[in-house]
């Protein structure tokens, strides 16, 4: 196997602090950078849509749901594993951009509906089908089984971590 970044960092913490088992470091550090590299490049390729990643994960999940294409902040919240008040930010974005409408929900009075307009419903579907393309390219580099794989040891890690909110 080629070495890469983080094969450089655990061999200095190696050096450094040899009483420290630094291997937790080969999964996580490549997670997030790969991470960081994933959202750099869905962000560059959602620009021509005036989207970021975040904000269409926001679309999808509306779409997801089905007609009517609504959903409380809540759920959307917990869908993205975020916080309300991150989600609050990002829906104000949607809102001025006329992707999404947000009311207040009859059956309680104390939440927000938030709801895909139809200019949100056109962009959803071009740009989702968009961005899974691009998706398909960033992990061209693994097989198919190798793709498999990999997701199955991911899910095991997730699970092991249990539910931690962004």
């Amino acid at each position: 196997m080629e070495r890469d970044f983080v094969d450089d960092v655990l061999d200095q913490w190696r050096a450094q602090r040899p009483d420290l088992d630094p291997a937790p470091l080969s999964v996580l550090a490549r997670l997030t950078r790969i991470a960081r590299r994933v959202t750099r490049r869905l962000d560059e390729t959602l620009k021509d849509y005036g989207v970021l990643h975040a904000d269409l994960d926001i679309l999808a999940t509306l779409r997801r749901a089905g007609a009517p294409y609504e959903l409380t902040l809540s759920e959307i919240a917990r869908w993205m594993l975020a916080g309300n008040s991150t989600m609050t930010s990002r829906l104000d974005r949607l809102v001025a951009a006329g992707l999404v409408d947000r009311k207040q929900n009859p059956a309680n009075r104390r939440t927000a509906l938030i709801r895909l307009t139809p200019a949100g419903l056109a962009l959803v579907d071009e740009a989702v089908a968009v961005e899974l393309a691009e998706q398909e390219k960033l992990v061209s580099g693994l097989s198919g089984e190798d793709q498999r794989e990999l997701a199955d040891l991911l899910r095991r890690l997730c699970r092991s971590m249990g539910e931690i909110p962004d």
